[in-house]
């Protein structure tokens, strides 16, 4: 609102974007707030990237302290197993939007067989999803993108097309790339019910329990 009120008419001629508007800000202040506000920023970010850094590692801790390795030399190792990538990932200066895309693209391909597993009785022919069946899905998901990829001659190898490059900046802001998140979890959610409904007519009530016990 600040950046708008400084200069409505380069807003409205589409000459600035409003998605960068802090940067408009930033830009005129002097090296030391910028630094400040870098500073600050990191922070912000850091706050939650230390959350989900001890999710990830929970996650995998707890089978590896089962098998009865050293619960401190495990964190370790998966802290920074989890950081090395992030940090190479980092110095190629990739842009924020399409990390964003990435992300979203890949939460699009699991985010209906996962919430499906909410669902524990059977109804009608849509059977509980069991775990072979979310994971069906899951992998449907990924195996829709990389179709929609070939089908719109994405550049690249066969998995740039998560990348997005298709001109659009944002799921509305393209054709394809607001078709590839309607598809995607459209699909996934499908083949999960397919994938259950012959899994439980194959394995019975096996169906029900984990792949690997």
């Amino acid at each position: 609102m600040i950046a708008y009120a400084n200069d409505p008419e380069s807003y409205d001629s589409g000459a600035k974007y409003s998605y960068l508007a802090f940067f408009d800000l930033l830009a005129p202040l002097s090296e030391g707030w910028q630094i400040l506000t870098l500073i600050l920023v990191v922070a912000l970010c850091a706050s939650s990237v230390d959350t989900l850094q001890i999710g990830l590692s929970s996650i995998f801790s707890h089978d590896l302290v089962k098998i009865g390795w050293n619960p401190k030399w495990i964190t370790r190792a998966l802290i920074v197993a989890i950081n090395a990538p992030a940090i190479y990932l980092a110095s190629k200066s990739f842009k924020v939007l399409e990390l964003f895309l990435v992300a979203d693209l890949v939460c699009a391909t699991s985010v209906f067989p996962v919430f499906c597993g909410l669902q524990t009785k059977d109804k009608g022919i849509l059977k509980a999803p069991t775990e072979l069946g979310a994971f069906v899905g899951c992998l449907s998901g990924i195996a829709t993108v990389l179709v929609i990829g070939v089908v719109t001659n994405a550049d690249g190898g066969v998995f740039e097309y998560f990348w997005l490059q298709n001109d659009g900046i944002c799921a509305l802001c393209g054709n394809e790339t607001m078709v590839t998140f309607i598809i995607t979890p459209m699909v996934s959610l499908a083949m999960t019910y397919i994938a259950s409904f012959l899994d439980v007519a194959l394995r019975g009530e096996k169906a029900r329990g984990p792949l690997i016990p």
